[in-house]
């Protein structure tokens, strides 16, 4: 499920072209991009949220939990954030050389008014490698996971009602700053799924229904239906209707995912995927402007380039240089 999630976000990020109505690039970036793989960061919400809920019980849990969580979330945090600068700045070349603009123009290190952003401490922004604001979240959600611990077991079902709740409402919130904290900082979403996450592991919720599985996803691709008939009408309340499918969408996808036992060194390449692929679209993206191809097609390439690249140079890196390839991926 994990390694499927992690294809889901690389499709999030690639644009996919989508201007005619109803052509494959439209039914992919609606149904797919905005549709069904937005089930990806929540479901990593719901399982970081059940694995730290494991620990609630032990003696010292909160201290031993963080102290982990820094190899395996804060060191591969600070290491993409400057393989990210790093990464750019050759491409910022380039752009200034096709342009006809001085020198460094274009390099964000040297020009950036907010070097909190560049290095992903701004809690109202996307850090300049994107993918790492779930990163953050999440650790901060395990500094905070007392907090978890004692809403969703002291009001159980009605903290995650209020959350789902939040959830809906908190882009109405009275200023914008409060409004970006909450979907790039302490995110509303995640509040609600990595709560969803510790109230199945506290309250025995695993075992699963086929019965109910079959109502949620009738539910969730009826919703993501309206969804798409929203969005070709242009009709207000298309956000809102996403936020409500997802739901059954990751229980109806959860339930009917095959249990046998897959290759771990493909299946552990999910957090390098999530890591990469944004850094890989770069440079496809340059290249293909100099290709013969436009359209679905070069958008099937830049996706194709992110997410095999990132499986092919993560193997790489474990078979010759294991010790980098635990820094990188948090030992993963």
């Amino acid at each position: 499920m994990s390694l499927l999630c992690a294809f889901f976000v690389a499709s999030i990020h690639v644009s996919w072209t989508h201007d005619q109505s109803l052509s494959g690039g439209w039914l992919i970036y609606y149904a797919i991009k905005e549709g069904i793989a937005r089930i990806a960061v929540p479901f990593f919400f719901v399982v970081s949220g059940y694995f730290l809920a494991q620990h609630f019980d032990e003696e010292g849990w909160w201290s031993r939990e963080v102290k982990k969580r820094i190899k395996s979330l804060v060191v591969p945090f600070l290491l993409w954030s400057i393989i990210t600068l790093v990464a750019t700045v050759p491409l910022s070349i380039v752009a200034d050389l096709i342009a006809h603009r001085q020198f460094g123009t274009n390099i964000h290190i040297l020009h950036s008014d907010n070097w909190l952003r560049l290095f992903g401490f701004d809690l109202t922004d996307f850090p300049l490698h994107v993918p790492l604001w779930y990163v953050r979240c999440l650790f901060l959600f395990v500094l905070t996971g007392s907090l978890f611990k004692i809403c969703v077991t002291r009001f159980k079902y009605a903290w995650i009602a209020c959350a789902f709740v939040f959830l809906l409402v908190c882009n109405h919130l009275p200023t914008e700053n409060l409004r970006e904290f909450f979907r790039m900082g302490y995110s509303a979403g995640g509040i609600f799924y990595f709560s969803i996450g510790v109230a199945i592991q506290r309250f025995n919720l695993s075992g699963a229904s086929r019965r109910n599985a079959i109502i949620c996803g009738i539910v969730g691709f009826s919703l993501l239906a309206a969804k798409l008939l929203f969005a070709f009408n242009l009709w207000r309340g298309e956000i809102a209707i996403g936020k409500l499918m997802l739901p059954f969408l990751i229980y109806f996808t959860w339930h009917f995912m095959p249990t046998t036992k897959s290759p771990n060194r493909l299946t552990s390449c999910s957090f390098p995927i999530f890591l990469m692929h944004t850094v890989l679209f770069s440079y496809a993206g340059i290249a293909l402007k100099h290709l013969p191809v436009d359209g679905l097609l070069s958008d099937l390439i830049m996706y194709l380039s992110g997410t095999l690249g990132s499986i092919g140079i993560t193997l790489l890196f474990r078979r010759y240089t294991p010790k980098v390839s635990a820094l990188l991926f948090g030992g993963r």
